[in-house]
């Protein structure tokens, strides 16, 4: 076998990968990139939904404990003054 044929049969084994390679992406390269974005910007856009709702149920938790507590000292300070059901 000379140089010329060791050339060819590694050109061709290279080939055969590179097609192997191809068949992975039946869509084409592009395609997969654009859907690997696609999930990127998709898991991006959840992240900061669940941050941003995270951020409300805890600010409408801490008026509806300042109400709360709001509440209750108004009572007691009813009680003391004589102002309550009787």
């Amino acid at each position: 076998m000379d140089k010329l044929d060791e050339i060819n049969l590694r050109l061709d084994k290279i080939v055969d990968q590179l097609n192997e390679i191809n068949e992975a992406f039946p869509d084409g390269v592009h395609a997969h990139r654009m859907a690997h974005e696609a999930m990127i910007k998709a898991a991006t856009a959840e992240e900061s939904f669940w941050r941003e709702l995270k951020l409300e149920i805890a600010k409408k938790g801490l008026i509806g404990l300042v109400v709360i507590l709001v509440g209750l000292v108004l009572a007691g300070v009813s009680v003391k003054l004589g102002l309550g059901i009787k």
